[in-house]
């Protein structure tokens, strides 16, 4: 399936192309950071590079690549011979992290130096999960690795976003804000893992939320047309 909307993508994308091809590319490079309750009051990004194909009335198409990813709260682990002196067993550390292709057929509205952005973002990569199991020494003084573990998957997500494109310094580089809504998935990689220890089990954190986003843009050319 998702094998299927790529080369659906892949043909909008070249079929426009034949009708009005920008004659050189515009570059952008950005950052977007995300916050999430199940993150408690941590939060995770992503780093993005690309291009903006052409642009042709409303319709102004996009190609990039992103790499992110986060870290869960540290969590402690309470053996079964809990006691109140020093309850903890262990401690349990995961993170995962994406490289994804980015399909983006953008609209803009609005006149060359402010445009309102609506950009529906197809994802497809992979995800890399790691986690860790630390356990106590005995005299509790340092934290040693008993298990780790390590997984990547394919990975297919929509993002969606509304911005404000044309923060323009000349006419080769200008600006944009825009807030995110992100439906990337991190569980999917923690159900591949787990640990021997019955008491060490994964965390789920659902990592579908709300982000902002900046990007800057890069005209080589500097002309009106392109």
């Amino acid at each position: 399936m998702a094998s299927f909307k790529l080369i659906a993508f892949c043909f909008l994308f070249l079929f426009v192309s034949k009708l009005q091809a920008q004659k050189h590319p515009v570059l952008y490079a950005g950052f977007e950071a995300y916050r999430h309750t199940g993150f408690e009051d941590n939060s995770f990004g992503k780093f993005s590079v690309g291009s903006q194909i052409y642009q042709i009335k409303f319709l102004a198409p996009e190609i990039g690549f992103d790499y992110g990813g986060g870290t869960l709260p540290e969590r402690t682990v309470f053996g079964k011979n809990f006691n109140i002196q020093d309850p903890r067993k262990g401690l349990l550390r995961q993170r995962f992290k994406f490289s994804v292709l980015i399909l983006n057929p953008k609209l803009k509205f609005g006149e060359e130096d402010a445009y309102i952005t609506f950009s529906p973002k197809y994802h497809i990569g992979t995800l890399r999960g790691e986690a860790a199991y630390l356990e106590y020494s005995d005299d509790n003084r340092y934290i040693g690795l008993k298990e780790s573990e390590n997984s990547k998957i394919d990975l297919s997500f929509w993002s969606f976003a509304i911005g404000f494109e044309g923060l323009q310094i000349t006419s080769k580089y200008w600006f944009a804000l825009s807030l995110h809504y992100t439906l990337v998935n991190a569980n999917d990689v923690w159900d591949t893992m787990g640990f021997s220890a019955e008491d060490a089990f994964m965390q789920s954190a659902s990592t579908s939320t709300i982000g902002l986003g900046f990007r800057f843009y890069y005209n080589p050319f500097g002309s009106e047309n392109d």
